[in-house]
């Protein structure tokens, strides 16, 4: 297995691999990710360095983004979607491309990324609950799954974290 930024021309591989990771009952319905995808892909929050790709030789097989969003005036990452194709889950892809992405903001010096998502999965990559930091999400109902982990806590800004505009929050 490779990670590598995504590029352009891996944007069909990224969306089916986002259609097959969270398809429901019925997968002729497009998971609204899949939709969230493409517009993040378009918006001016997107930041190549924070989209990356999982290969299995030359194959997409998993895809995590991180996208601008804003505490005031400050900037800091918002993570999600992750996705991983459903015959590769369970094999540590899915940490792979986490690791990968921590490391990537931690070269650029980035305070922290935040994330909405399950506290029983997201744990064990050292997220915590975002208010215990003092960073509150736009909608209050979202409490312990709006998460965050700190890289450096003496520049963590404080407050009302503010998603990229695709996110519609």
């Amino acid at each position: 297995m490779h990670i590598r930024p995504e590029v352009f021309d891996d944007r069909a591989a990224v969306y089916a691999v986002t259609h097959a990771a969270f398809a429901g009952i019925d997968p002729m319905v497009e998971p609204e990710e899949v939709g969230l995808l493409q517009n993040l892909f378009d918006c001016e929050e997107y930041d190549s360095r924070f989209s990356l790709v999982a290969l299995d030789d030359s194959v997409v097989i998993g895809h995590v983004i991180a996208t601008w969003g804003r505490i005031g005036g400050e900037p800091m990452l918002g993570l999600g979607p992750l996705a991983v194709a459903p015959e590769y889950q369970h094999r540590g892809v899915g940490s792979i491309l986490m690791q990968s992405i921590h490391d990537q903001a931690e070269a650029e010096l980035l305070s922290g990324i935040v994330l909405l998502g399950a506290p029983g999965y997201y744990r064990r990559f050292g997220y915590e609950p975002a208010h215990a930091r003092g960073i509150t999400p736009s909608d209050a109902s979202w409490g312990e799954h709006f998460m965050v982990r700190v890289f450096d806590e003496s520049r963590l800004p404080r407050g009302d974290f503010q998603y990229a505009k695709p996110f519609g929050v």
